[in-house]
């Protein structure tokens, strides 16, 4: 677990960071929101990772008979339920929760978010909040933020600052090796074949209703849809993304920076003895590179999750439920000379195994990759002394073993690579796309407001152009996979406060206003899909806009960590409930966010429901600012870490020294 200690200041925001130590947050085995992403796909036939759906649909009738109680139509014995309400949606949506049971009342009011309580499967707030992202296909920093970071142009100098953070955001894709604990993969697989059954009841239910007589006939055999194969071709697609997205992410990166380090080592100047202060430069280039290819060995291992066992009778995914069987110890044994089984699943279940398997099969094709090429080269750890061509082409055959056992070991995915769109664009793309006359949705993005009096109008001019080119940075060519086809309908509509008589920085007022915005059915939302929060520009927002924050004489903040932000409230919100609430403690429904990340990580975050705004207030805890910017690394927190105690040392001092004097500043 990771801990999460921090001093407090009165910063650059205008409020306090907060001071705790660990915070756990409740998990489930599924998230919740898968159940939401299936009934869209239901609705939208648009598979996660970019496949059309194979499979024949529900229709209309049969998506409505989902949500209709079983005792309204279905014939006996099916109709006969336990409560009056029970139906195939309401059984689904309510098991995503992992509870064993609808009428288990004491699971059901235990451990719930927002209750004050821990429950039995709580973990903690940074993995639960990675663990959220992969499952939405967020990575762990965007292509933009990458380069604002300076980590596409690594350090050449000693010490390797850039190089140990840009490790340490390709260090958060590990969070899928929880994926591979084996309670985790019982939980995981519990609650899918909970699903499961549920929807297999609901085609049996629905095959006894076209079959009554003189309630019609079913469609032909074979082409009428079922809903258990369709959550099947869900889930495993789902999974197929959510895996396969990351490794083309991680892919682009490690690439990048492993031909940064090759030009490096090819022309770095030879060792010299004695070494000079900082150490031969060729030495570091090889550690960079060594460090790089164990971070990619274990990474390629990684991104896999087993789904033995998850119940599933599609042709096209056997291979994964049902992987054959393979003497993986004999596999271990041969110490890399048997090629690993082809076919996306045949792979060891045990990450362990995984690990020794890839270790042995990379060192084997190395090996003979090097043989072939130079036949009296040897190796020595997987590395040849100093650089120079030697050098250079040994390290481009490492990278090229792991490329193909990696290869062997992932298999050939289904779904269509390279992947050109992102998860949550897809969910919008479907949810602006429903035919005229009546669109559900013409625009999508964020009602926001001015809250801010005390700067002049020329002044609030200035900080909108300068918001609205921080906040158009999100599309970008490369940046977000498949933004060009949501760009145009993007809207940010801002409202003047004094027009609605709301009081200088006064949230609670703002939210008030918006919840009326929303129940009124204003034209202002009309058709427009919001997340469930709005913006506000206070003054300390103004003021970061028309001058940004700046820390002058430190390094423990780097500037591209330091940035412009809006105040981002959250719609609903009960200040007496956030009171005890245990895993967000100081949470007050609102969290100072950076403005260019609001279209690539603030919005699909909570448009996708990966998470809640109370899970970026604990991300945004640990910066010594409290400002919301992504995920951070261990590395990073380990300085924002000392920066805080120090802080906190000092105002403790201030404190002290302050109760130790009189009112006129004589000694007591």
């Amino acid at each position: 677990m990771f801990r999460h200690n921090i001093g407090g200041m009165r910063n650059l925001l205008g409020q306090d960071v907060r001071t705790d130590n660990m915070i756990l947050v409740d998990d489930t085995p599924l998230p919740i929101n898968l159940g939401s992403g299936f009934i869209v796909f239901l609705n939208d036939n648009k598979l996660p990772n970019g496949r059309v759906n194979p499979l024949p649909t529900l229709t209309l009738e049969e998506r409505a008979l989902m949500t209709q109680p079983y005792r309204e139509w279905a014939p006996a014995p099916y109709n006969e339920t336990r409560i009056r309400s029970e139906s195939a949606t309401n059984l689904f949506m309510f098991s995503t929760t992992g509870l064993e049971d609808l009428f288990d009342f004491e699971a059901l009011f235990r451990g719930t978010r927002g209750g004050g309580q821990v429950g039995p499967s709580a973990i903690d707030y940074e993995l639960h909040f990675n663990k959220q992202r992969a499952w939405g296909g967020l990575p762990p920093i965007s292509d933009r933020r990458w380069k604002e970071k300076g980590l596409n142009q690594l350090d050449t100098s000693f010490p390797p600052t850039k190089f140990v953070k840009a490790i340490d955001h390709l260090e958060k894709t590990n969070v899928f090796l929880f994926f591979n604990i084996s309670e985790v993969q019982s939980k995981m697989r519990k609650a899918y074949n909970k699903l499961y059954d549920i929807l297999t009841h609901f085609d049996t239910v629905l095959t006894a209703h076209y079959t009554r007589q003189g309630l019609g006939t079913p469609p032909p055999t074979g082409t009428r849809g079922k809903a258990a194969d369709l959550w099947a071709e869900f889930f495993f697609s789902q999974v197929e993304y959510m895996t396969t997205s990351t490794h083309q992410w991680y892919l682009d990166h490690a690439n990048a920076m492993h031909a940064q380090f090759i030009e490096e080592l090819r022309t770095a100047p030879p060792r010299t003895r004695p070494p000079p202060p900082t150490g031969n430069p060729v030495d570091h280039v090889l550690r960079k590179l060594d460090t790089l290819m164990q971070h990619r060995r274990k990474a390629e291992y990684s991104f896999l999750i087993p789904l033995t066992g998850f119940k599933n009778t599609l042709p096209h995914w056997r291979h994964v439920s049902s992987p054959p069987m393979v003497n993986w110890t004999e596999h271990i044994s041969a110490g890399g000379r048997l090629p690993i089984p082809a076919g996306s699943g045949t792979y060891p279940q045990d990450p362990i195994q995984r690990e020794a398997i890839m270790i042995n099969r990379h060192q084997y094709l190395l090996t003979e990759l090097v043989k072939a090429s130079n036949p009296e080269a040897r190796i020595d750890n997987g590395r040849l002394e100093g650089g120079g061509d030697t050098g250079v082409l040994l390290h481009q055959q490492i990278w090229q073993a792991l490329d193909q056992a990696a290869s062997e070991l992932r298999g050939t995915p289904l779904i269509p690579t390279p992947i050109t769109e992102e998860l949550w664009i897809t969910n919008l793309r479907c949810r602006l796309a429903h035919p005229e006359p009546t669109p559900q949705y013409t625009r999508w993005g964020w009602i926001a407001y001015r809250l801010d009096y005390s700067h002049s109008d020329e002044e609030w001019t200035t900080f909108l152009e300068r918001f609205t080119t921080d906040t158009d940075k999100w599309s970008i060519e490369g940046n977000v996979l498949g933004s060009e086809s949501v760009k145009s309908f993007m809207e940010i509509t801002w409202l003047d406060g004094r027009e609605f008589n709301l009081a200088e920085n006064d949230m609670a007022a703002a939210r008030a206003h918006f919840k009326s915005l929303k129940e009124s059915k204003s034209p202002l939302v009309d058709r427009f899909l919001l997340a469930p929060a709005f913006l506000v520009a206070d003054k300390n927002a103004v003021s970061s806009y028309l001058d940004p924050p700046v820390l002058p004489g430190q390094d423990y903040i780097d500037t591209a960590d330091l940035l412009p932000h809006i105040v981002v409230v959250q719609d609903k919100f009960d200040a007496s409930r956030a009171a005890n609430d245990r895993d967000a403690p100081g949470y007050e429904g609102f969290v100072h966010v950076a403005g260019s990340l609001l279209m690539e990580d603030v919005f699909p975050g909570l448009f996708m429901t990966m998470y809640q705004m109370k899970d970026m207030w604990n991300i945004a805890a640990s910066h010594p600012t409290g400002l919301y910017l992504g995920v951070w690394g261990e590395y990073q927190n380990k300085f924002w870490g000392s920066f805080n105690q120090m802080q906190l040392r000092l105002w403790k001092a201030a404190e002290n020294y302050g109760a130790g004097r009189g009112q006129d500043g004589s000694r007591r």
